[in-house]
């Protein structure tokens, strides 16, 4: 089976992971840069419902960061995530791992030319 696994990081620790991910064996990624906040950082706040305000309060108090997402087989998972671990020690970071029942890749091309 193939899972997709996501490693959200800081973003000053994006070169340390992609590092990791590489040596364990990822053949490709792909990174999605995001505002984020963790529980504990937005603990006590009283967003106020209007979209405008949560949008502006996101943007003073959030963090910038970076999801590295990568398909692979469920066999490499364990190692993968041994070598995140490992290099990220001491860091802030979260694996997830997704599992996936179907791929579907298009090339894009019609057969009819």
């Amino acid at each position: 089976m193939k899972v997709h696994l996501r490693v959200f990081v800081e973003i000053e620790n994006l070169g340390k992971a992609m590092n990791a991910l590489t040596d364990a064996g990822i053949t490709g990624f792909y990174l999605l840069e995001y505002k984020g906040m963790s529980p504990q950082d937005w603990r006590g706040f009283s967003i106020k419902e209007d979209p405008k305000s949560a949008i502006e309060m996101i943007r003073h108090h959030s963090k910038d960061a970076i999801l590295i997402c990568s398909v692979v087989d469920e066999e490499k998972v364990d190692g993968i995530v041994e070598s995140i671990t490992n290099t990220l020690e001491g860091e802030r970071f979260t694996i997830l791992e997704v599992p996936i029942h179907r791929i579907v890749i298009s090339e894009g091309k019609n057969d009819e030319d």
